[in-house]
């Protein structure tokens, strides 16, 4: 699992939306490795966050089952304060996801989730 921002900061928890704003320093983990002299938060960082948050607000049953029309539009890079905004459409099994900076949107798009049924 990779760690969430520290601190964050909820603005707007709802069923359907979760709004919330954190910032990231060049010492925190995600910039482990990616790149040492230029650090950039992974895209693949993003979408974790993204299925982490999701779970935790939405529903802890929910699976990962794919990428939907993601874009990742400038790049992150610290220190950066991040907005952070997820929309569950439970009837279409998708989270829809848009990152912001100071300078507009970094990424938006949405992942594709199932909930986990026991029989």
């Amino acid at each position: 699992m990779i760690a969430l921002p520290p601190s964050i900061e909820y603005l707007d928890v709802s069923h359907e939306r979760l709004l919330c704003e954190f910032d990231l320093q060049a010492d925190h983990p995600c910039f482990s490795g990616h790149f040492d002299d230029l650090p950039v938060l992974a895209g693949v960082v993003q979408i974790a966050w993204v299925y982490q948050l999701a779970r935790r607000h939405f529903n802890g049953s929910l699976i990962f089952s794919g990428l939907k029309s993601n874009k990742f539009q400038q790049l992150v890079r610290p220190p950066v304060r991040l907005r952070l905004q997820l929309d569950y459409q439970a009837e279409k099994g998708l989270i829809k996801f848009t990152y912001q900076s100071a300078r507009g949107v970094t990424a938006k798009g949405a992942i594709a989730v199932q909930r986990h049924s026991v029989d």
